[in-house]
């Protein structure tokens, strides 16, 4: 069987699609500063003007995780986020290659 793989401007597209929602952007910021957090954590400490039901964040994220920026972790009962790292450091150099 054939796996399919992403093109670079896919993963690129992906990736930028999901950082473009301020609520998404702002659990990326909140899971940089505290590693291994769990949702109902991120819930609690989005600014108010971006807050959502628990059903609406594991949408954003979802759609972090399969843009490949955030990792999902179980934990017990819990999961835990932590940034992927590699995925933000290959994003940065793909944004550079467009000035170059």
């Amino acid at each position: 069987m054939m796996t399919a793989t992403l093109s670079d401007d896919d993963r690129l597209i992906a990736a930028c699609r999901a950082l473009a929602h301020p609520v998404r952007l702002a659990i990326v910021r909140y899971v940089q500063r505290h590693p291994r957090c769990i949702g109902n954590q991120i819930q609690l400490h989005l600014p108010a003007q971006l807050a959502r039901a628990q059903s609406t964040l594991s949408q954003h994220l979802k759609i972090l995780c399969a843009a490949g920026l955030l990792h999902a972790e179980a934990e017990g009962a819990a999961t835990c986020y932590v940034l992927n790292q590699a995925q933000f450091d290959w994003l940065c150099q793909q944004i550079r290659a467009l000035h170059d």
